[in-house]
């Protein structure tokens, strides 16, 4: 098995020696293909209620309360299902923690295909959550482990472009099945998880990683810390400011709804390259100085976009920020990788955060702006990620001093 876990807790610092071979050798490998499909998978799977749902609420008759009701189910389950996922890491170890995540996934899937009234939808939306919410961790650490520490960051920044590309498949299942077929995706995400899990359970996969030591234990708080943070402003970011980008666009700029969402999906385009950039150079310069690089320019790129008249500038820096915000996720999970990579139980409580802060950061941005109007809220929350560049200047002021030579 790949040493995944001789890194645990280790300081972050850039890979000596040449520079890592990079996403090439890590996409010929069948097994690191098989678990980004994977996540592609998962990722779809339980992305596809939002944009079925008007549909689906008008077939089986769900009130607006109904349909936020199977939104907060999926959402909670996929939070359980973190915390499954990682207790099923260490104990069962990645290929069941990535196979039977998948084919729960899969039969809820087809069970939402078939449903006819509100109790069994709610269910399987359960469900959906469960099963994609149990492969994170196992999916995250078999990732990481296959790649080894030199190129972690890379293999993340491939991780995080499985799921973007979910996002797009959901998005584009939906499309396709039109209105009297949503039912089709749902079948059509079933039959991807089916695949991905198939292709998981023939492929080589890292065994469950090494219990850490008992006097790790003590330092848990340290440990979870700095990829929280890292994590926490991604997720406030991307689902709490990027996501008021069309509204502010519409409301200050003068865009219409249509122009507003076509920008947000060439910024989710760009963010691909962000991530691929952000996992190299995790990879050459270390997790920290990444996060505070990308911290500053979200900051700078937050506050021109909030404050600068010209509209068309204030747009390109907004396609800055909506991209650089994506980079972060890779760093975050390289850190998380490095501090606790063997412990499945904190990689699930990792997401879980993740994921509440996410929905923290939305309904405050959303109660802020009825109060105090849109533009100053959102200038507060762009400029926030660049209190990432204490990481930097924290991890310089607790390196070790010099051992002399001789």
């Amino acid at each position: 098995m790949p040493a995944a876990t001789a890194q645990e807790g280790a300081t972050d610092v850039a890979v000596p020696g040449p520079s890592p071979a990079g996403a090439g050798h890590l996409l010929r490998r069948p097994s690191f293909l098989a678990v980004n499909a994977g996540y592609l998978a998962a990722t779809t799977a339980e992305s596809l209620l939002a944009p079925v749902l008007p549909l689906a609420s008008r077939e089986l008759r769900l009130s607006v309360g109904d349909a936020g009701l199977a939104l907060a189910c999926l959402a909670a389950a996929i939070a359980v299902g973190n915390l499954a996922g990682g207790v099923a890491l260490v104990r069962l170890g990645p290929r069941v923690g990535t196979v039977a995540p998948l084919l729960v996934a899969a039969a809820a899937a087809a069970m939402v295909s078939i449903v006819q009234g509100r109790a069994a939808f709610l269910a399987g939306q359960a469900l959906v959550g469960l099963g994609t919410g149990g492969f994170f961790a196992s999916g995250l650490y078999a990732a990481g482990a296959m790649a080894g520490p030199g190129r972690r960051g890379t293999a993340m920044g491939l991780f995080g472009i499985s799921f973007s590309a979910g996002l797009a498949l959901a998005a584009l299942l939906a499309a396709a099945a039109g209105e009297r077929s949503w039912r089709l995706a749902f079948l059509a995400s079933a039959l991807v998880s089916l695949a991905a899990a198939a292709t998981l359970a023939l492929v080589d996969l890292p065994g469950r990683p090494d219990a850490p030591g008992s006097g790790r234990r003590g330092s848990l708080r340290r440990l979870l810390g700095v990829p929280l943070a890292v994590g926490g402003t991604a997720a406030a970011s991307q689902y709490g400011t990027v996501s008021f980008l069309p509204t502010f666009a519409v409301a200050v700029w003068g865009l219409s709804p249509q122009a507003a969402a076509a920008w947000l999906g060439v910024a989710r385009g760009l963010s691909i390259a962000a991530k691929l950039l952000a996992g190299n150079r995790t990879d050459r310069r270390g997790a920290r100085a990444t996060a505070a690089r990308t911290g500053l320019l979200l900051a700078a790129a937050g506050l021109a976009w909030t404050l600068l008249p010209a509209p068309w500038a204030a747009l390109a820096a907004a396609l800055v920020f909506a991209a650089a915000v994506s980079a972060l996720g890779p760093v975050a999970n390289t850190l998380a990788l490095q501090g606790f990579g063997g412990r499945g139980a904190l990689l699930g409580v990792f997401r879980s955060a993740q994921i509440a802060v996410g929905s923290v950061a939305s309904a405050a941005i959303g109660a802020a702006a009825s109060h105090v109007g849109l533009r100053p809220t959102l200038l507060v929350a762009a400029a926030l990620p660049g209190a990432l560049a204490l990481i930097e200047r924290r991890a310089r002021g607790h390196r070790p001093p010099a051992v002399p030579a001789g």
